[in-house]
């Protein structure tokens, strides 16, 4: 029996997470591993939750054009070796975290909020920053992982400046969001916002490309909702 179904299947289906660390999963973490975790990661409350949906969560997020590749295993494993001084025997526990991952598919989000839990919402730009060298060492950075990985960040609740700070380092583009799509720094300010969507909504609102062909208004009006989101989505975060 895998260690996954060993420790139970709830929490896969949605149930809690200590089915699935309360059993079998805490006998991979000896006190010496544990302590190794608890120095290398302050603030982490509960470590073996803590680097299973680590590793269930870059497994995920590796693997979306099918199994992980053995370049993006040696990623965790560095990862591993160099933060947590693992060893070969403790490096056996993550590759079975890996397989069964895998094998089982369970759904991203619940792993995601128990990893924010276990670490107290702390290390969110370091998960953030392994998605990406996780995807583009196995060159899996698809339109259908970077809408994983912008979802994974929201989750997060990493701000859209600081995913693009993550970006940057991977000498990536900035993402689309609301700040892009309206054109705008993102330390513009209520009234350069406010200046901006006027601008963007008017060059694609209905009245000004009706006389276009059909194919040109369609594209203005999927610009124009957009825009309407992008400011909505400002309203909020700054309050406008």
């Amino acid at each position: 029996m895998s260690w996954l179904l060993g420790a139970g299947m709830g929490f896969l289906r949605g149930g809690p997470l200590g089915a699935l660390v309360g059993g079998t999963i805490q006998h991979f973490f000896s006190k010496k591993v544990l302590k190794r975790i608890t120095q290398s990661f302050p603030g982490v409350v509960d470590q073996g939750t803590f680097v299973t949906c680590l590793v269930v969560i870059l497994t995920k997020i590796g693997s979306t054009k099918g199994t992980l590749q053995p370049s993006q295993v040696q990623v965790l494993h560095k990862f591993f070796i160099k933060n947590l001084s693992y060893e070969l025997e403790e490096l056996k526990f993550i590759d079975k975290a890996i397989a069964e991952t895998q094998r089982l598919n369970p759904d991203l989000p619940p792993f995601v909020k128990q990893y924010r839990k276990a670490s107290e919402n702390n290390y969110g730009l370091l998960l953030l920053a392994l998605t990406y060298q996780i995807a583009l060492t196995g060159d899996a950075l698809t339109k259908e992982t970077q809408e994983l990985i912008d979802r994974l960040a929201e989750t997060l609740e990493i701000s859209y400046q600081e995913h693009d700070g993550i970006r940057q380092k991977y000498s990536l583009g900035n993402t689309r969001n609301p700040y892009t799509i309206l054109g705008i720094d993102y330390s513009a300010d209520g009234e350069k916002i406010k200046k901006a969507y006027r601008q963007k909504v008017g060059k694609y609102h209905p009245d000004r490309v009706a006389h276009l062909g059909d194919e040109d208004v369609e594209d203005a009006h999927i610009r124009f909702l957009e825009i309407q989101k992008a400011f909505e989505a400002l309203e909020k975060i700054h309050k406008l």
